[in-house]
């Protein structure tokens, strides 16, 4: 069963356009700079992937700001079809079809979310299908979650949205047929004509049979506590033959499921009265229906096996008359004559923990050879007795507790719900508890025999200053006994066949892998001449390791990585062999493993690998082919540009480049390239990748703008450090001029080399500066353990000095911005020199000694491992080393600042608590020293470009871009450099800016 495809929506999050979509006006304008009024109109494509015979590629275009179309392009004749307002999409088994979502007008749903209407009244997202070979499309509106059979074509099921009801009126079901008491068998009905409408809903599924991936039931939440016999609201719901163009139309539906092979959908109805409750199961090739559980009560978290042989389900129509029912999980064999609901798992297994029951918290899951149904199971509801007193809203803290009250504040909805994973055995009918609430996490592949556990008790504590360890423990799926493997290591990943965990040892920096039989240890490689932990890290803590690259299926062997090759390591043995022969280390290029089957659990063995490759020196990236037994990979594609990046933030350099989407039963890929002049653009290919063909042309209207030319610098700081920067320069530079600068940071950009910065609310829009007549500097930092600040000094004006010695850099307009731990590193470097005209240091850490014991407001956690292991670097705690926090905080030598100053920082940031911004704010106030702190009210440490928070986001860059072009271009003053009262903040409308009518 498919959902509408999210595959790789990461790697193509970027700006892209159609040239047919573009105005011809457009396309024949003038050079000229960046707007904000340009910026709604550039595009992104999102989640572009293939129909399984490599045939047909569809994405959906989406401009900043505004209704997004479905391209859908034959890839053999470069034909295209567009679908308006078409978002995620799914291709049917068959290649015949495509599912799509409609969005609604996004003017229709902004005025509806203004207008502050019910969510029941808001526009709601449609469906489309489109039939390829003629181009037919029919649409239905407010439809919830479609459902496609993963081998299928004939097949989708889907439900509709509720009813709008009158503000104020109860919740009541939405049948597209006259409800009968006790009816649950469907109806045919012809095509639907009504016109789309809709709103941006969750991916459409193309079901995979849930396997061990993911969810795949299609029905509400459970029931909030306190109201243990709410049943789900049921709705439409919609059998459609393709082939046909038939419904088969089934009123009350909660929650329903498609098998793979397109032949059973199980569905769920539950009614007011309870007479039409009941599980059923329609064979779509004999046309019958059968009920096969029936009863007043709930059915829900239906999935079934991959290969079609079973569904499972949960309900509690055995307990529903009790003041607190509880669910039983049911199994039905769909390869019988005649399907049967078999009780699997109730509170009276044998195995299952004493006072739990089966849980709707957690979606039952087969393992894909269909023998095995995984579950949760949590304590039995119980009524809440009317006279309970309200508790007292008191938290009780002590040295005691294993997670911090902010943290168990945190994760209260999570506990609530949390369940012990279990497992039933459908060929024994036996039932094994492998999680419980000593050790609550469990890790399963599709192996029979065994899971990995997790106790993480007895170093809870610990994981509150950033030390993350566990007790391992192997875990048998046949009765849940468990014996342990090792104490307290990094959590370990299990091989395909079970037989082995294989886990990164912090202190010897080694991968070890544990046979799960009997615990024997083995070091793998270990007479290997390279190091497998990050040569680079410069972090207090123990370095990483540079990950894994993937199991071989049917072996005992795993693929490791050093810092530029992948290594054959055999788990038994601990033999290592390097497979690329140290191509990588020799020419300073990182090779990297690539699965194209993103459902595929290990990398099939005897056959070629498929390689990324990126060049550490130039940033050049690419792809190469690599024989099964190793040797000199063979470049297939190598281009300076970033090729499919990936978007991992803080990823490793084997995480950098993506694999590309590949058709399921075909040789056909799809990528992407880009550089800082070139937008992202999709390209296709064949695996040779010998004659890869551009398939979008990413927004064609740049040629209308003043971009601009990258460049990659090196250069020495005063310590003798080796360091390299991205320098953008803008169109028509002349080496003779004096430009501006602005400098941009974290911690290293240079890998960013080649991306391609579109132009969108930001702070700071990259293109937009360099667009404008700025030089922009993207400068690497390289650290020294407790002195985070000095180092960032040395290293930024290191950059500073290599640029403007090359005689362009006007010397008395140099800025720079940067956000959160960029922004700490500005709060300190502003103390220590007046090089800069203006800074910008948005979410910024300015007093150390306070920001320790600060919690995130994004997990509850207390800040402390940040300092002593983490990315502040200090390395000690402030009762050992309190002169490094007070060496390396702003806040204490605020005194010397000279420089205007800028931030942001919002009431609930969850990285960097709000009290940060406040104290430095307030101590630049007392001290006379201009100072500006803008302050969104209710929002996080960042202002995304999503509909929560656009706005704020295109307010914020207004003003971000006035106070670098007043310092550092001469611009007029801003008016709000005189400060705005509480009573008139923000009143400024820049919506006319971007080109929008109120």
């Amino acid at each position: 069963m498919r959902r509408l495809q999210s595959l790789s929506v990461f790697l193509f999050a970027g700006t892209f356009a159609l040239g047919s979509l573009v105005p011809p006006a457009a396309r024949a304008a003038a050079p000229r700079p960046v707007t904000y009024s340009d910026y709604d109109g550039w595009n992104a494509v999102r989640l572009p992937h293939l129909s399984d015979d490599g045939m047909y590629l569809a994405y959906s275009l989406a401009p900043e700001d505004g209704d997004a179309t479905l391209v859908v392009r034959n890839l053999a004749t470069g034909a295209e079809t567009t679908e308006a307002r078409g978002t995620t999409s799914t291709f049917t088994g068959d290649g015949k079809f495509l599912v799509y979502a409609i969005a609604p007008v996004k003017k229709e749903l902004d005025a509806a979310i203004k207008a502050k209407k019910p969510e029941d009244q808001q526009p709601k997202s449609g469906l489309g299908i489109l039939e390829l070979a003629t181009g037919r499309t029919t649409t239905y509106d407010r439809v919830k979650t479609p459902l496609i059979p993963r081998n299928g074509g004939r097949y989708i099921a889907f439900s509709y949205e509720p009813t709008p009801r009158p503000s104020g009126a109860p919740a009541v079901a939405a049948p597209a047929a006259p409800e009968a008491a006790g009816v649950a068998s469907p109806a045919v009905s012809p095509t639907p004509t009504a016109a789309p409408t809709g709103e941006p809903g969750p991916a459409i599924p193309r079901q995979t049979g849930r396997g061990r991936g993911g969810p795949v039931v299609a029905g509400a939440a459970p029931p909030p506590a306190g109201d243990i016999k709410r049943k789900d609201e049921g709705t439409a719901f919609v059998i459609r033959d393709l082939q046909t163009g038939t419904n088969i139309d089934v009123p009350n539906v909660t929650a329903f499921v498609v098998s793979d092979d397109d032949r059973f959908v199980a569905y769920a109805t539950e009614t007011r009265d309870g007479k039409g409750d009941g599980l059923h199961v329609r064979d779509l090739n004999a046309g019958t229906t059968t009920d096969v559980l029936s009863g007043a009560g709930r059915y829900k978290d239906i999935a079934a096996a991959r290969n079609g042989s079973a569904i499972g389900f949960l309900s509690d129509m055995r307990t529903y008359a009790q003041d607190a029912p509880h669910y039983d999980a049911y199994v039905v064999n769909l390869t019988a004559g005649t399907p049967v609901a078999k009780m699997a798992v109730s509170e009276t297994t044998p195995g299952l923990l004493r006072g739990t029951t089966p849980s709707d918290y957690r979606p039952l899951t087969f393992s894909k050879d269909g023998h095995r149904l995984f579950l949760g199971a949590a304590v039995a509801p119980t009524p809440t007795p009317s006279n309970t007193p309200v508790p007292i809203a008191v938290d009780l803290w002590t040295y005691k507790d294993l997670r911090l009250q902010s943290v168990q504040f945190h994760d209260v909805a999570v506990d609530r719900r949390r369940t012990n994973e279990g497992v039933y055995t459908l060929d024994s009918g036996r039932y094994a508890q492998l999680a419980t609430p000593a050790m609550r996490t469990v890790l399963t592949n599709d192996n029979p025999r065994v899971a990995l556990g997790f106790d993480e008790r007895p170093y809870a504590i610990a994981e509150s200053w950033g030390e993350r360890d566990v007790d391992l423990y192997a875990v048998s799926l046949v009765d849940g006994s468990r014996h342990l493997l090792l104490r307290k290591t990094a959590p370990a990943q299990l091989s395909p066949d079970g037989a082995y965990a294989v886990v990164w040892n912090r202190a010897t920096r080694h991968w070890n892998s544990i046979r799960t039989s009997d615990g024997k240890r083995t070091v793998l490689a270990p007479d290997a001449k390279v190091t497998f932990y990050d040569e680079t890290d410069d972090h207090p803590g123990p370095p990483p390791d540079y990950g894994l690259g993937g199991f071989i299926a049917g072996t005992s062997s795993v693929i490791v990585y050093d810092r530029y090759d992948p290594w054959m390591v055999d788990l038994a043995t601990g033999a290592a062999k390097n497979l690329t022969h140290g191509a990588g280390r020799a020419a300073h290029v990182v090779y990297s493993i690539m699965n194209t089957d993103p459902e595929r659990e290990a990398l099939p063995a005897g056959t070629p690998f498929l390689l990324s490759l990126s060049d550490q020196n130039t940033y050049a990236s690419g792809y190469a082919s690599l024989g099964y037994g190793g040797g000199t990979p063979r470049t297939l594609l190598r281009a300076d540009k970033i090729v499919n990046y990936s978007l991992v933030q803080f990823g490793g350099v084997h995480q950098r480049i993506a694999a590309p989407i590949k058709a399921r039963n075909a040789g056909r890929v799809v990528f992407t390239e880009e550089t800082y002049r070139n937008p992202r653009d999709l390209w296709s290919s064949d695996l040779s990748f010998a004659h890869p063909e551009q398939v979008t042309h990413a927004n064609p209207q740049l040629a209308n703008f003043r971009w601009g030319t990258e460049q990659l610098i090196s250069y020495t700081a005063k310590d003798g450090t080796r360091l390299r920067a991205v320098l953008l320069l803008p169109d028509n530079f002349n080496p003779k001029k004096k430009y501006p600068l602005l400098t941009y940071f974290y911690e290293k950009w240079t890998d960013q080399y080649h991306r391609f910065y579109g132009p969108a609310p930001g702070y700071p829009t990259l293109s937009r500066y360099v667009s404008h007549g700025y030089i922009v500097l993207l400068p690497d930092v390289v650290y020294k353990v407790g002195h985070p600040g000095p180092s960032a000094l040395t290293c930024i004006l290191a950059a500073v000095d290599a640029v403007s010695k090359r005689g362009y850099v006007d010397q008395k307009h140099i800025g720079i911005a940067g956000h959160s731990w960029a922004a700490y590193q500005i709060n300190y470097m502003i103390t220590q020199t007046d090089r800069f005209r203006a800074v910008e240091a948005g979410a910024a850490v300015d007093n150390m000694t306070s920001a320790y014991g600060g919690i995130r407001l994004e997990s509850g956690n207390v800040r402390e491992g940040q300092y002593e292991s983490g990315q502040s670097r200090i390395g000690a705690t402030p009762w050992d080393r309190p002169d490094l926090y007070l060496e390396n905080s702003g806040l204490f030598h605020i005194k010397n600042i000279h420089t205007p100053y800028l931030t942001m920082h919002n009431t609930a940031d969850g990285a960097v608590p709000f009290f940060q911004g406040v104290e430095f704010i307030t101590a630049m106030r007392r001290l006379g020293k201009p100072a500006y702190m803008f302050s969104f009210e209710g929002k996080d440490h960042n202002l995304r470009d999503t509909p929560a928070d656009r706005e704020q986001l295109k307010y914020w860059a207004v003003h971000f871009d006035e106070w670098f072009d007043y310092w550092l271009q001469g611009a007029a003053r801003p008016a709000w450099f005189d400060g705005v009262d509480y009573l008139h903040r923000g009143e400024r409308n820049v919506r006319p800016l971007y080109g929008e009518k109120d």
